[in-house]
Parts: structure tokens; C-alpha cells; sequence
């Protein structure tokens, strides 16, 4: 009977295994895939919002540290997938690096949703609590309880000594429940409760744009003043929208990742081949569709953010022309190449100068398309 049972539960094992080879190996493509869009699509977002019509805002600071810890999340599924090294304290170093960028970057969207409400609902402390400095300061803050935070609560679920003794990098024995449950709550479903209150801003931001609206209409006295001020408002509605739908997006990716995330705890202690075959299934998928949250930003911030769209289409073609530069000077050699285009640029520069002048001065002309100024 001894010799029975250890032949079955061998060949359950080997079956398992196999099951784990396939199914990795199916989805290897697509969590490459997944990793190199997002750090591309992230890159484009910390060169777009850098640039100097868009960079001197408080706003612009939060999204370049939630590109880069988007960009450190997606590095580390990276080098996870690359298997560089099999030793415990590599394993145990990239899980703790995973979960503090991706608790980071969850964070910051709350930080990002905090300071939105103070710019809608109370404009005049805006003015003097959402700066650049301030925004700088709040990340550096924030950055640093977490790092002396996450040590602390990684010793407590990790077994430390069985890394460096075992060559095993493991959740302590029975911390298994406890340690899903603590992700779930501090990654995921606290900053989903902090970002309700998005709803509410983006209510507030139609309201205040009709008022304004109505007003601009019924009395015709300080028409420039009026004017000024309906423009401002809807740079900070554009901008508004812009981050509350990557809020949105986090609801849209996490909420199915963490349903597939939780119901894993049903078959945890299962010993059964299928209940175990679909807990690794489960597993994959929500690590693949929580890796959507930090992939897919540079997308929606081109989807909800006209102004982001205008940058993003002009960084294009500025580095769409220092190339076609660099090509024709460097590799054919054609010295005339940049000295005709230097030479027809003056021409093409004062006439738009003149068209940004008019503009900007008089409130019958429209403005340029390309023209942006800062929030």
C-alpha cells in the first residue's frame, strides 16, 4: 500500500510539472510582450510629460514617478521571466523589490487623486499646496516610510534564515492565508476605496464649468478676465480627466486580477490535480492581467489627454526629424541635407511666430493647435 501511494503521488507530481512546463511555456510570448509594451509605452510617458510645456506642473511630477515605478514593476516580471540566477537571496531580493514598486505605484495614484481633489474643490489652497516642490517633497516622503516600512513586513511572512540556510526563498509555514490577504488589502482594495472619490471631483468639475459657463453668459463686463478663466478651467478639467481615467483603469485591471487572485485561497491546501492545476492557472492570469496596471498608461494617457496627445504628437516628429537628420549627415554623408533644412527653417519659424503672436494677443484669432502652456 506504502509503495502504491508513492508511485501515485509520484506521478501526480511529474503530471503537475508537465501541466506547469506547457501551460508557461503558452504564455511565455505573451507576458514578454506585455513587459516590453509597457516599458516602452512607460519611457514614452517620462519623455512626453518632461517636456518643457508640460513638465513645470505638479501633476507632471507625480505621473514621472508613476512611469518609473511602473517601469520597475515591469522589470523585475522581466528578469523573473529570465530566470538570470536560482539562488534563494536573488528570489527573495526580486520579490521584495516587485512588492515595494508595485505598492509604490498603486500609492502614488492615490496621491495622485488626493491632490486632484484639493485642486477642484479648494483652488485657492491649490495655488500654494500643489507646487512642484511640494509634489517632489510628498514623493520623497512617501518613498522613503516605504522603503524603511517593507523590510519589516517582509521578515515577517518571508522565512529569511531558510533563504541563506536552505537555498529557499518561502512564505513561513501557516503565513500563507495571512500573506494573500495582506496584498490584497494594502496593494489592491485600500487604494481602490481612496480612489472612489474621483466620482465625486470629476461631479464638482462639470459643475464648476457650467456655472462658469452661465456666467460668462449673462454679463458681458471683464470679458478677458472671463476668458482667462474659462481656459484655466478647462486645462484642469482635460488634466483631471486625464488622470481619473488611469484610475479608472486601475479598476478595470485589478478588480478581475484580484477576484482570480483571492479565489486561489479555495484551493490552497487542496490536494486535488485539477483544483491544483486551475490555482496555477488562476496564478498566471492574475499576475498577467495586474501587469496591465502598469503597462497600458501611456495609452489611456493618450486616449483622455488632449494635451498629452498634442505633446506626444510633437515629440514625435521632433525626434522623427532629428533622425531623418542624423541619417542623411551621418550615414549617406549629405552635408547638404542639414544646411538646406537651416536654411528654409527662419522662414517657416517667423511665419509661425507671427501666428502664435496674433493669437495669443487677441481672443478672435484661434490658437495654434501645437501651443500649449502650463497648468
Amino acid at each position: 500500500m506504502s509503495n502504491s501511494s508513492s508511485l501515485n503521488y509520484t506521478k501526480k507530481i511529474e503530471e503537475i510539472n508537465r501541466f506547469i512546463k506547457s501551460f508557461n511555456a503558452k504564455i511565455f510570448f505573451l507576458e514578454i510582450f506585455i513587459v516590453l509594451f509597457g516599458l516602452l509605452g512607460n519611457i514614452l510617458v517620462l519623455i512626453v510629460i518632461n517636456r518643457r510645456s508640460l513638465k513645470n506642473t505638479s501633476s507632471s511630477v507625480f505621473i514621472t514617478y508613476l512611469a518609473i515605478f511602473d517601469i520597475s514593476v515591469l522589470l523585475s516580471h522581466g528578469i523573473n521571466l529570465a530566470r538570470f540566477s536560482e539562488t534563494a537571496v536573488f528570489e527573495c531580493s526580486l520579490y521584495f523589490f516587485t512588492d515595494l514598486s508595485t505598492f509604490c505605484a498603486n500609492w502614488v495614484l492615490v496621491i495622485i487623486t488626493i491632490q486632484r481633489c484639493v485642486v477642484v474643490y479648494s483652488p485657492f489652497y491649490a495655488k500654494r499646496l500643489c507646487t512642484v516642490s511640494s509634489a517632489r517633497r510628498a514623493i520623497y516622503i512617501f518613498f522613503g516610510l516605504s522603503v524603511i516600512a517593507f523590510p519589516i513586513n517582509f521578515s515577517i511572512f518571508y522565512d529569511l534564515k531558510a533563504a541563506f540556510k536552505n537555498n529557499t526563498c518561502r512564505i513561513r509555514k501557516n503565513f500563507g492565508l495571512s500573506h494573500r490577504l495582506y496584498q490584497s488589502l494594502l496593494f489592491y482594495i485600500v487604494p481602490a476605496l481612496f480612489l472612489l472619490p474621483n466620482i465625486f471631483t470629476i461631479y464638482a468639475l462639470c459643475r464648476r464649468t457650467h456655472k462658469l459657463s452661465e456666467a460668462s453668459l449673462k454679463n458681458d463686463r471683464n470679458l478677458d478676465m472671463r476668458i482667462s478663466d474659462v481656459n484655466s478651467n478647462k486645462k484642469q478639467r482635460q488634466l483631471t480627466i486625464m488622470l481619473v481615467t488611469i484610475s479608472l483603469s486601475f479598476y478595470l485591471f485589478t478588480i478581475p486580477g484580484m477576484i482570480m487572485y483571492l479565489i486561489e485561497i479555495y484551493s490552497l491546501k487542496s490536494r486535488d490535480i485539477n483544483k491544483i492545476k486551475l490555482k496555477f492557472i488562476l496564478a498566471q492570469l492574475s499576475v498577467i492581467v495586474l501587469q496591465l496596471n502598469n503597462a497600458t498608461n501611456f495609452l489611456f494617457y493618450c486616449f483622455a489627454g488632449h494635451r498629452f496627445r498634442q505633446a506626444a504628437v510633437q515629440t514625435y516628429y521632433g525626434y522623427s526629424a532629428l533622425s531623418k537628420t542624423f541619417f542623411h549627415h551621418y550615414i549617406l554623408r549629405n552635408k547638404e541635407y542639414g544646411y538646406a533644412r537651416a536654411y528654409g527653417h527662419p522662414v517657416s519659424h517667423s511665419a509661425q511666430t507671427a501666428l502664435t503672436n496674433r493669437s495669443s494677443t487677441s481672443p478672435y484669432y484661434p490658437r495654434s493647435p501645437y501651443k500649449t502652456s502650463l497648468l
